[in-house]
């Protein structure tokens, strides 16, 4: 069955490229919003990708500096007939799209009277909505779901709740208060709990700017590990081909130009992990604690010597090492830009409920992330005896839009 009740089915895609556009940063307003269509007119038309900066088109969760809180929330909707669900997805990625813009350019107190954000700046606020497979063949557009949004294979190390998984879309939030990004979900998800349920979220967090003794250093996480080296840079010539999805093909160039975010949750065995001897966790992950060095190596950015000995023949990286395994050299070149949160929920039935929300942000999740995770499996990756992969999702989030016609996208 095809949803094409009084619209074209490409407004789905106009509208979420339009929506997921919508960077919200200290200064200004970051991604290009949706073009205002003419009452009657294809709500496809005029709706083109943004090529003018090298900036424009990337999703306000790819830009740095990254923000200090995010959350991510997974929603499903109500409907259940094709034409329905597609209706649906359509409202609700109008709707958030209208309202992120506004969220910056008034504010959430301006929208909302009595909003806890009174008196708060945007706090580089950025938006950033995502859309999974699943979605598009619950709404009649399996034909339009590129390869890369399969589902992803089962892994050894999962130890998946469905609960935690999946969903028809997803929902992002940055900045650098906590109170802002908790008001903006609140006042998003408000505004569409009629057409959509949440089935999962979670709130990260990285260690603020305002703390660190240096700002550009890259981030820790609550195993006491650097968490983000070696990511790929939009300066270097690889960053597209690695992190911008291409597709050419006219049923699916609407995400030519976006990204495949893969969103993991990682529960951390912290009370095993700090048993043992410092050491030791630095044979685990293959790098010093002191300043993430790889092992034998002298800074952080170098790359591992996978081939170098100790004294007694024995690598100096394990061979079951974290960075061994996750190599480009054990990948076949694998990258992706990994953008890792830290979570921390509290104990449950005195379990701690703490880890990694993880997000990789790529061109093909099948030779990103899956590669890697492959990999991981392999080799027996030392680290899997302390982290619990609990939750997992891949949604496509298409590039920015904006007005010119020359451009067009359809």
């Amino acid at each position: 069955m095809s949803p094409r009740t009084g619209v074209s089915r490409r407004g789905l895609f106009a509208g979420l490229g339009a929506a997921g556009a919508v960077g919200l940063t200290t200064g200004g307003l970051l991604g290009a919003g949706a073009a205002r269509v003419p009452e009657g007119e294809d709500p496809a038309r005029g709706l083109t990708l943004s090529r003018s900066g090298p900036e424009d088109g990337r999703p306000p969760a790819l830009l740095t500096p990254t923000p200090a809180h995010v959350h991510v929330v997974a929603v499903d909707l109500r409907a259940e007939e094709p034409g329905e669900v597609f209706e649906q997805a359509r409202g609700v990625l109008a709707l958030w799209g209208e309202h992120a813009r506004e969220l910056h350019e008034r504010g959430l107190a301006a929208l909302a009277p009595g909003a806890p954000t009174q008196g708060l700046s945007p706090a580089s606020l950025g938006i950033t909505l995502g859309l999974g497979g699943a979605l598009l063949d619950r709404a009649g557009l399996g034909d339009r779901r590129p390869a890369p949004l399969e589902d992803l294979p089962a892994f050894a190390s999962d130890r998946l709740d469905p609960a935690l998984c999946g969903g028809d879309l997803m929902l992002h939030v940055g900045a650098e208060d906590p109170l802002v990004v908790s008001a903006a979900v609140e006042h998003l998800l408000g505004l569409v709990r009629d057409r959509a349920a949440v089935r999962w979220s979670l709130p990260g967090f990285q260690r603020a700017a305002a703390t660190a003794q240096d700002a550009s250093a890259t981030p820790r996480n609550l195993m006491g590990q650097v968490d983000g080296t070696v990511n790929p840079e939009p300066s270097e010539a690889a960053f597209g081909p690695q992190v911008l999805a291409a597709h050419p093909e006219s049923d699916t160039s609407w995400m030519d130009g976006g990204s495949y975010v893969v969103v993991r949750r990682v529960r951390m065995l912290l009370d095993d992990w700090f048993d043992l001897a410092p050491e030791a966790r630095e044979r685990v992950i293959g790098r010093r604690l002191s300043d993430g060095a790889p092992l034998g190596r002298d800074r952080e950015d170098d790359l591992p010597d996978l081939a170098a000995r100790d004294e007694d023949g024995d690598p100096v990286v394990p061979v079951d090492a974290h960075v061994r395994l996750a190599s480009p050299e054990r990948t076949l070149g694998a990258r992706m830009l990994r953008r890792g949160f830290n979570y921390d929920l509290g104990w449950r039935d005195g379990r701690r409920e703490a880890g990694l929300l993880f997000t990789a942000w790529q061109a093909d999740p099948r030779t990103g992330f899956t590669a890697v995770q492959n990999e991981l499996d392999r080799g027996g990756d030392a680290l899997n005896a302390y982290v619990r992969h609990e939750g997992s999702a891949v949604f496509a989030v298409p590039p920015a839009l904006d007005p010119h016609p020359a451009h067009s996208l359809w």
